[in-house]
């Protein structure tokens, strides 16, 4: 490949990565604030029944969306493409259509199993009205799930952004008020009023777009049907592995409540908050643009995507392991920051799932590929079966033998597993490698954070730290550098002044 083209292809994932990601940066500092308070507020027994009732929502969510949050971007975005009013009205109309139908499907669905859900997660009958006013809550966020889609249909973005900053700042100025009066009995209260402000925002900004010029006909259910049939269809195929991952995590929290405690679920919640969630940030704004863009390659010039999944792995690569190295140096600071003293006990879990992101990173390009090409055999065998079963048995094992520092050792355990079958079935099935490139990358990374994270546990506090920072400091410049070489900041630094300059020249 022209070096070039080369460098253009860096250039391009990093600025994916920097406009996606911007809005969810502003919604993590968000949670950030709402998990130091709710800490506070209602310590660890409070945070662990709230992690219970969220990932118990989640499921039910997830069930009765059926994908129609996923695929329905897909038919949006093409109705908006033909430039046809009337048509593009009509699809929303249908989409709105079939959120309906889900949301009403979640609230029947929370309310038959409510008595289940209250017994698997607090092993008793006394959470049962919580579960019930939930139905309430699954209802708003399922309609305002069917909004993100159309607005991204739509491709306003921008809007996107809004919906997604400013209604979770107004639901946290709501809640935590409610929570500091009713505590426990006011976290359900609180999810359904913030979901409704999330809703509103999101209908009255999707509305103006797609709102029919002329008089509106009624839809009949073999129009709904006919459409939203191969919506839901192509939906189910895309969300079956996120439906078995948020089942997966809920079951495992209620196995944590059951064996252990709610405290360690609340330990666990808090872990994760620190670690996989920002780590996560950085995956979703990547695969934004990385997913199509592998997607029209695999088709057809197969050995050029396999280029560019290494060039993906490199870039995440430099953007993780720096931020992973940074959370093992200063995991007793984040925790003191973002909670309170009472979670100190999880620094050890923290270290290691900030290892653990880095092979998770390592996993994140070549795992794309399957969805790319359409295997539906790997998505559905490897990716949800196995990775949700793997990880549910791993995580819940050590747990087991090793209490609250297993969940860390089960959570690096599972992430190299994953790298090991990764790097042989997308080697065996389609053909794909680490490059040089990659594979030197690699063993540096895993060196210099592999002596950070070995230097954590030294006995010696000067000794311990010194090793940490030094190591960090030396992956920080090493990855600038590296990004340095692949990108050439100083051109790119440079066009920015030159437009800056034109531009006050215009003004002038």
């Amino acid at each position: 490949m022209e070096p070039t083209k080369r460098t253009s292809n860096y250039r391009r994932m990093m600025s994916s990565t920097a406009i996606f990601g911007g809005a969810q940066v502003m919604n993590v500092l968000i949670n950030i604030v709402r998990g130091k308070l709710v800490a506070v507020i209602l310590q660890a027994s409070g945070l662990g029944v709230m992690s219970l009732l969220t990932n118990a929502a989640n499921t039910l969510q997830q069930f009765a969306l059926l994908g129609i949050n996923i695929s329905a971007v897909r038919n949006v975005s093409q109705a908006n493409e033909n430039g046809n009013a009337e048509t593009l009205a009509l699809t929303v109309r249908i989409v709105r259509a079939l959120v309906l139908g889900a949301s009403l499907l979640g609230l029947v669905l929370t309310l038959v199993f409510s008595p289940l859900m209250s017994q698997m997660s607090f092993d008793s009958l006394d959470y049962l009205p919580y579960f019930l006013l939930l139905s309430l809550a699954v209802f708003i966020n399922v309609m305002g799930t069917g909004e993100m889609a159309v607005m991204q249909g739509l491709r306003r973005y921008k809007r996107l952004a809004f919906c997604s900053i400013v209604p979770p700042a107004c639901g946290l100025l709501i809640s935590i008020p409610i929570y500091y009066i009713w505590g426990v009995q006011g976290i359900v209260p609180a999810m359904i009023l913030t979901g409704l402000i999330y809703y509103i925002a999101m209908r009255l900004n999707s509305y103006r777009d797609s709102r029919p010029r002329q008089q509106r006909q009624r839809l009949s259910f073999k129009a709904i049907w006919g459409q939203g049939q191969e919506i839901i269809q192509f939906g189910m195929i895309m969300t079956l592995g996120s439906i078995l991952g948020t089942i997966t995590t809920y079951a495992l929290t209620a196995f944590i409540s059951n064996t252990g405690s709610i405290q360690d679920v609340g330990f666990y919640q808090a872990a994760n908050l620190i670690t996989m969630q920002y780590i996560s940030l950085i995956f979703t704004a990547m695969a934004t643009d990385f997913y199509p863009r592998l997607s029209s390659l695999v088709q057809q010039r197969m050995s050029e995507a396999r280029r560019f999944v290494n060039q993906q792995t490199e870039i995440v690569l430099l953007i993780v392991t720096p931020l992973s190295m940074l959370m093992i140096l200063t995991a007793p600071l984040l925790i003191m920051l973002l909670l309170t003293n009472e979670f100190q006990t999880i620094s050890t879990i923290v270290r290691f799932m900030g290892l653990a992101s880095i092979f998770k990173a390592l996993c994140f390009p070549m795992d794309y590929i399957a969805y790319a090409k359409g295997d539906k055999n790997y998505i559905l065998w490897v990716e949800s079966i196995w990775g949700n079963v793997k990880t549910f048995t791993v995580i819940s094992t050590f747990y087991i033998f090793m209490g609250l520092d297993g969940l860390g050792y089960g959570a690096l355990c599972s992430a190299l597993i994953d790298v090991v079958v990764s790097l042989i079935l997308t080697r065996w099935r389609y053909g794909f490698r680490l490059s040089a490139d990659s594979v030197q990358l690699l063993t540096m990374m895993l060196a210099l954070s592999s002596v950070c994270f070995l230097a954590a546990f030294v006995p010696n506090v000067w000794v311990s730290y010194g090793i940490m920072s030094a190591t960090t400091l030396f992956c920080c410049v090493y990855s600038i550098r590296q990004i340095d070489r692949r990108m050439d900041l100083r051109s790119v630094w440079q066009r920015y002044k030159n437009r800056h300059h034109h531009e006050e020249e215009e003004k002038a």
